[in-house]
């Protein structure tokens, strides 16, 4: 089978053209690029330190910084000492910070749903499969 453009192209448009409808969307709940996935990673585990952060967001301790001043503008997270070690700075959710993540939720579904229209379960298995796949084929 050949094919009009090679993969590499088909995947940055892919990748390009998934950002941009998710982008659009957070738009709609005041959010920018980079913050869902902190919003997300506290609401699953609520009141962890930078650090973790910057472990799960496979960021810089800065980028983590200006990640959590941002979202404590808008209201989203608030920072508080450590009650053991003082030099440790935890982050929390507030409640408008559990609401905009509930909204993630819905919005992580919602982007599933209109990249996977018209796909079997089966084939979502399978594309989930390859892009593992082209992943840890990046990382080698």
């Amino acid at each position: 089978m050949k094919h009009e453009i090679g993969t590499e192209i088909l995947l940055r448009q892919v990748g390009k053209a998934h950002s941009n409808k998710i982008n659009q969307m957070l738009e709609e709940v005041g959010l920018h690029r980079g913050q869902p996935m902190m919003l997300l990673l506290l609401s699953r585990k609520d009141g962890v330190p930078q650090s973790a952060l910057v472990r799960g967001l496979v960021v810089t301790p800065a980028t983590v910084s200006t990640m959590v001043k941002r979202l404590e503008k808008t209201g989203f997270v608030v920072r508080k000492r450590d009650a053991e070690d003082e030099r440790v700075t935890n982050i929390y959710l507030t409640d408008a910070g559990r609401a905009v993540s509930i909204q993630l939720n819905k919005l992580q579904k919602e982007i599933e749903e209109i990249v996977f229209e018209g796909f079997t379960d089966e084939e979502k298995e399978t594309m989930h499969s390859y892009l593992n796949r082209v992943l840890e084929n990046l990382y080698k």
